[in-house]
């Protein structure tokens, strides 16, 4: 199973790598050993969060994951050999909330074993530039499962901040902050579990709040989007948007400044286009369409790349390597990769064209 997961695990990593632009990481150094470890971080991009923290934070979590996306058999089996955790939410039917208590105690038992949870406490993503308010009460109730049995375990929590560019377009980039890990002791009073649950949650928000970019307001938020965007700030680096977005006024109206692309990037996308024309049609005109919410775009889109590129990139050397011989078809496939090597690194000039 060790080999296998390593197996999975170079799999997504040369996916993530092939589909954005750049992955940014900050604060490794702030990753506890050797402590039971809860990961907690903003939620605005489907699985692709999941999948991004764990390629890139050096632990192997296991994690909680909305309950319908283990409703097929073959998905479910590939999820939990992942180490994903279902969790039952009240859209799911008020008869599976039921189900909830035993997936706490689960989580409990794995942080006494030692081991690292990670969860979104928003409950559920969201599109949006902004930590969702309140925090759910699930991460507290895996942590008092576990101090119930263990008083004294010293649980540490770190709170992630996720950044992404355009998280529902092709290319993106993605930033990803580490912040410092707070030990739960420090909030834990087992003679006032309603205090302790409000402290933990003020705290997580507290910090989640600093590591990715923030708009507190959901009434002005369009606004506020639109004078960052004139001003192109770098969502990458939200410390120095959220100090910008004090000094906006919400009030005042700005009007979006249209940019276009040059004659490179529309030359770059209709190459795209053209060399991966099979991928692209059944994007637009069959997946593209399945209606689901803008966040699982990406996911999706990750998703079918993982499958169908290995598979077209086989029958493209197959077909050459027949009709052509087998160093021109390795020709043709090695510069097929390569471009669309560059057609992703080069992704500030693509990004804005891009429709797929």
């Amino acid at each position: 199973m060790k080999s296998g997961y390593s197996i999975v695990k170079l799999w997504l990593r040369t996916g993530l790598f092939f589909y954005y632009t750049k992955i940014k990481v900050f604060g490794k150094e702030n990753i506890p050993k050797g402590k039971p470890l809860m990961v907690l971080a903003n939620h605005q991009n489907a699985l692709m969060d999941p999948l991004m923290i764990a390629m890139n934070c050096g632990v192997k979590p296991f994690f909680l994951a909305r309950s319908d996306l283990f409703k097929n058999p073959l998905v479910s089996k590939f999820l939990r050999y992942l180490q994903m955790i279902p969790i039952y939410r009240f859209r799911d039917g008020r008869d599976t909330l039921k189900n909830n208590p035993a997936i706490f105690k689960k989580c409990g038992d794995l942080l006494i074993k030692g081991e690292t949870i990670m969860l979104f406490p928003e409950g559920n993503h969201g599109i949006r530039r902004r930590v969702r308010w309140p925090m759910r009460y699930g991460f507290v109730r895996m942590l008092f499962s576990a101090l119930e049995k263990e008083p004294d375990l010293d649980i540490r929590i770190l709170p992630i901040g996720l950044n992404y560019l355009n998280a529902e377009g092709f290319p993106d980039s993605v930033s990803m902050y580490i912040g410092k890990d707070f030990s739960v002791q420090d909030y834990y009073d087992p003679n006032d579990l309603p205090a302790t649950e409000s402290k933990l949650k003020d705290e997580i928000y507290e910090r989640l709040k600093e590591l990715t970019t923030h708009i507190p307001d959901e009434e002005t938020y369009d606004r506020v989007i639109a004078h960052l965007d004139n001003k192109k700030v770098d969502y990458l680096k939200p410390e120095s948007v959220n100090k910008i977005i004090k000094d906006i006024d919400p009030t005042v109206i700005a009007i979006p400044v249209s940019s276009s692309g040059s004659s490179i990037s529309g030359l770059l996308n209709i190459l795209f286009n053209l060399i991966n024309f099979p991928i692209v049609l059944l994007w637009n005109k069959r997946i593209k369409t399945i209606g689901l919410d803008i966040e699982f775009r990406t996911t999706l889109r990750f998703a079918m790349g993982l499958i169908l590129f290995p598979i077209y990139y086989l029958l493209l050397y197959l077909v050459f390597g027949y009709m052509l011989g087998q160093d021109i078809a390795l020709t043709i496939f090695l510069a097929h990769v390569f471009f669309n090597f560059l057609y992703v690194k080069l992704g500030r000039f693509t990004s804005s064209y891009q429709k797929i």
